[in-house]
């Protein structure tokens, strides 16, 4: 029998058609594949980072009956409460949540620099740059913050930063209140290094008393005390801190180095918590931060922030 040559051309040109739809196939079947291990794969994803934030929030919601259970134990507030202790990591629902609190009272807040009208704070303005300097930190870093912060556009001090000094950057001075931390990171020489550093002393919160936050006397570190009180030496300070915790401020009222200090701002209970939690849930690792208001014996969540650039 004799085949035709075209005859077994077209069996060739269906071979080679045959071949190409396989490798098509096989080509969309591995695609398919890779797509279906990239969906199952962010589903995992955002199981874990789910959990992960359970988790947080339920540490957050035990923090809470930490300090309202305090409120009615006692009116003072030191670190050696129920409510100062760490959570150490712990496992639950295979993985693991941990947790530290801080009462915000221990700290100088930022935004007292300036009072409700925008205004900044003369004594407030000296009481920081005094920490700066403790802390070996550049105290001219204190005028670029008031600058950001008050309402006027006129440099504040021979060290002030407004908007043409930051002619680089794509954005202008805020003229207000900090909101987190991490808007600190915006304000004029305020790098990763230094900021790490003033973690130690310095908090964001809403101002209360038109710019005098509490400090609490009982949780508040040497330098912040030594801030405070310009005629305190190292020496001073750590007689004063043997003696913690401290029932009310009067005791300080007749003290040498008391004189020239703000003793109005002082107290001996907090009533703002800072709780950071860290949970780590397959490939989610959630940092977080919350900052709870105690009134009376209720605290609230007033900022919940997610953390990252910190660390």
């Amino acid at each position: 029998m004799i085949r035709h040559p075209n005859f077994t051309q077209q069996r060739g040109v269906a071979l080679i058609m045959v071949l190409a739809m396989v490798a098509i196939i096989a080509t969309w079947a591995a695609t398919a594949a890779y797509e279906d291990m990239i969906s199952i794969r962010r589903v995992s994803n955002l199981q874990d980072e789910l959990r992960a934030t359970m988790a947080s929030e339920s540490a957050i919601s035990l923090f809470r009956l930490y300090l309202q259970q305090d409120s009615k134990d006692t009116q003072i507030d030191s670190l050696d409460e129920e409510w100062a202790m760490d959570l150490p990591p712990f496992p639950i629902d295979e993985g693991l949540i941990s947790a530290t609190v801080q009462d915000a009272n221990r700290f100088f807040n930022v935004n007292d620099l300036v009072n409700d009208a925008g205004v900044a704070q003369q004594a407030a303005v000296l009481e920081l740059q005094r920490l700066f300097v403790l802390l070996e930190v550049d105290d001219a870093l204190v005028h670029a913050l008031v600058d950001w912060m008050d309402k006027d556009d006129v440099p504040y001090g021979a060290f002030g930063a407004e908007d043409s000094m930051y002619y680089a950057q794509d954005y202008k001075v805020k003229n207000a209140r900090l909101d987190s931390w991490s808007e600190l990171k915006l304000v004029l020489g305020f790098d990763k290094e230094i900021l790490k550093t003033l973690q130690a002393v310095l908090t964001v919160r809403p101002a209360q008393h038109n710019g005098k936050t509490a400090i609490n006397i009982n949780t508040t570190s040497v330098e912040n005390m030594m801030a405070i009180f310009p005629n305190m030496n190292a020496i001073d300070a750590e007689t004063f801190f043997e003696s913690r915790p401290y029932e009310d401020t009067s005791s300080i009222n007749d003290l040498y180095w008391a004189e020239g200090g703000n003793l109005s701002r002082l107290s001996v209970s907090s009533d703002a918590f800072m709780v950071r939690t860290h949970a780590l849930f397959g490939r989610a690792n959630v940092r977080e931060e919350y900052l709870l208001l105690r009134t009376g014996q209720v605290a609230h969540m007033i900022r919940r922030e997610r953390l990252g650039w910190q660390f």
